[in-house]
């Protein structure tokens, strides 16, 4: 149920032939060069259905957070910090994806990828550095939200800690943005879980 829940929500029936997922040579080369440092798949073992619905979950996260940095950098209006900050996230989103892909390949599935959903942004959101950095920050705030409530929910041992890894590592893009947004670095001492429907429908805001 959930696993249809997430996948209805995010996507709809079917591949929609949205936009292709944008990782340069040089990002496709660190992640390539990275690949020793991710957690190790053979050792996933069993996945279990619930297990699975939030993985696809966050892998829609993920093909959102791409797309997002994607254009982030495309639009040229970040420098300096900033824009190192946002090819660098763009390189762990990529990362984070290409991990989660796999667990869903190691269940004998076949994991989404961009060319099944259309990305929509408010108008207006690439149009300055400061509409970029307050959307990095919204997006990078549903990241941490989706990661935490699956945190709480994964129950195969290797893919929750690989989860717990990625959590951090969203925390470090939301105070990075936050910090670029005029915003304080950090938040609440326990910052808010989504649950599996609120991360779908926080998602659907942008994806179909």
């Amino acid at each position: 149920m959930l696993e249809q829940l997430t996948r209805r929500h995010l996507f709809g029936a079917g591949a929609r032939g949205g936009a292709a997922l944008l990782l340069g040579a040089s990002t496709v080369g660190v992640l390539a060069a990275n690949a020793d440092a991710n957690p190790p798949v053979a050792a996933i073992g069993a996945v279990a259905s619930g297990d699975l619905a939030y993985v696809r979950l966050l892998i829609g996260t993920e093909l959102l957070m791409v797309d997002f940095y994607t254009e982030a950098v495309a639009s040229r209006h970040l420098h300096g910090r900033s824009l190192a900050d946002a090819r660098l996230a763009l390189i762990n989103e990529g990362e984070h994806y290409s991990y989660l892909a796999a667990v869903v390949g190691s269940t004998g599935a076949v994991a989404l990828t961009a060319a099944d959903v259309n990305f929509t942004y408010p108008v207006g959101s690439f149009f300055t550095a400061a509409s970029v950095t307050k959307l990095a920050s919204t997006l990078e705030r549903l990241a941490l939200g989706a990661y935490l409530g699956a945190a709480g929910n994964i129950g195969n041992e290797v893919v929750a800690a690989a989860v717990a890894q990625i959590t951090a590592n969203e925390a470090q893009h939301l105070a990075a943005f936050s910090l670029r947004a005029g915003q304080s670095a950090y938040h609440d001492a326990f910052p808010d879980p989504l649950t599996i429907e609120e991360a779908s429908n926080a998602l659907g805001a942008y994806t179909s």
